[in-house]
């Protein structure tokens, strides 16, 4: 019994007799001892997680705030941008915008058929073309990459040294032969189509 806390005693019956008797003091058991090291762990382990879950939504927090700010930024940005347009009688809507994409994709193809050289083009398809063949239509694409060629040839066999050798040109890639047919006067008509590298890489 613990020296300091002493037993309780309280009478039974009213009148006095035997006493009831409560015994405070504190006695150790070791069988108790794992089980309340068990029970403190789980409540370090409960506080930590608790921390961290705050630690986490208070960087959330931090981040949504600075999205936020930054989101307003450029919706700030934005009117300053329409309000300066308008004062400038710049039209942003959003017919304005589509037919501006049209705009710039039109110059674009200008531009490349600025930079097509018909004389460097013509020059290397005719160092391609056999004796025995000779060419009806040559057509090419906006892009400018890809070439319809059609014509005539003796035999079928000079239609293929003509897709041979645009093979092995070093401007000509994968040619194709189409379709072909044996026209008047024992000809071969043919048509091919072949991709033109402008770089000749």
């Amino acid at each position: 019994m613990n020296r300091f806390l002493k037993p309780l005693k309280f009478n039974w019956l009213r009148g006095g007799g035997e006493h009831f008797q409560v015994n405070l003091c504190s006695r150790y058991c070791s069988a108790v001892a794992p089980l309340r090291l068990l029970l403190i762990g789980s409540c370090v382990l409960l506080v930590s997680d608790m921390l961290w879950n705050l630690a986490q939504a208070m960087a959330t927090y931090q981040e949504c705030r600075t999205m936020e700010e930054q989101l307003n930024r450029v919706r700030q940005q934005d009117l300053d941008f329409i309000a300066e347009a308008t004062r400038e009688r710049v039209d942003l809507s959003d017919q304005a915008v589509s037919r501006l994409s049209f705009e710039i994709e039109l110059a674009n193809q200008l531009l490349q058929k600025r930079t097509f050289s018909w004389t460097r083009f013509l020059t290397e398809l005719e160092q391609a073309v056999p004796s025995r063949l000779a060419l009806s239509s040559v057509r090419l694409d906006q892009a400018g990459t890809m070439v319809r060629i059609t014509g005539t040839a003796m035999t079928l066999e000079d239609v293929t040294a003509f897709t041979v050798g645009l093979q092995d040109h070093a401007m000509f890639n994968d040619p194709i032969l189409a379709q072909h047919r044996a026209g008047p006067n024992g000809v071969v008509e043919f048509d091919v189509t072949v991709q033109y590298r402008q770089d000749g890489v």
